[in-house]
């Protein structure tokens, strides 16, 4: 038999309509409660509890949001994890632009920006079951034991881990360079957008938020 082959879904690509919808009015709601003329990086918080988005999903956002505001790039160099993963929030969610090799900063949500990450957030809240189901599955299957409700949002997988995952549920036909992509795959959109903006997270592991993008990505949440 042929290896395997990873294939990612065209279908997870499309904006839905009612997701769209569901952003919008939380962006208006918002925008009215606030009485703002703008949506600010602040306000995210909010509007990811109107949409019911489980914690897990945004938290990392959350942190990055909090940490640029409590910084504003100040007392690390530029070069750290926390300021590289705030600069890539800034431009995949608000009107920061980059000119002539610098990020001139903008805390101004743009809307297009937030149609697309809350789409896939959307995406994540609406499959949420399957998904903890599924991350339950190959957790407990890397590490051969059960695993508590208050460890199962907080852990990751590593390569090792998925080799595991992989002889455990006799998984032959899988290659461990599938495993790989799929690792790689957690870590960035399919538009190669950076997913998880966690600056604790180093190297090919891949948490539930990643995993979600993966189960995405081959097609399980469409």
């Amino acid at each position: 038999m042929p290896p395997l082959k990873f294939s990612k879904s065209e279908e997870y690509l499309k904006i839905d309509a009612d997701a769209e919808r569901q952003v919008l009015d939380a962006y208006a709601e918002t925008l009215d409660e606030s009485n703002v003329e703008d949506i600010y990086l602040k306000h995210l918080p909010i509007i990811f509890h109107k949409l019911n988005i489980p914690h897990c999903f945004t938290k990392d956002i959350d942190n990055c949001v909090q940490w640029f505001y409590d910084t504003h790039f100040s007392g690390l160099p530029s070069d750290s994890n926390k300021a590289r993963k705030t600069r890539l929030l800034l431009q995949q969610l608000t009107l920061s632009t980059t000119r002539h090799g610098e990020l001139d900063v903008s805390d101004i949500i743009d809307i297009d920006k937030l149609i697309i990450v809350g789409n896939r957030l959307v995406r994540f809240r609406d499959h949420y079951p399957e998904i903890k189901n599924a991350w339950r599955l190959f957790l407990e299957a890397s590490s051969g034991s059960k695993v508590s409700e208050s460890k199962l949002l907080n852990e990751t997988l590593s390569l090792q881990d998925l080799k595991k995952v992989k002889e455990h549920l006799d998984l032959g036909d899988v290659s461990d360079l599938i495993l790989i992509d799929m690792l790689g795959c957690g870590t960035t959109t399919l538009e190669g957008e950076v997913l998880n903006y966690d600056a604790n997270v180093s190297g090919l592991a891949v948490g539930i938020k990643d995993f979600a993008e993966i189960l995405g990505q081959i097609g399980q949440l469409d």
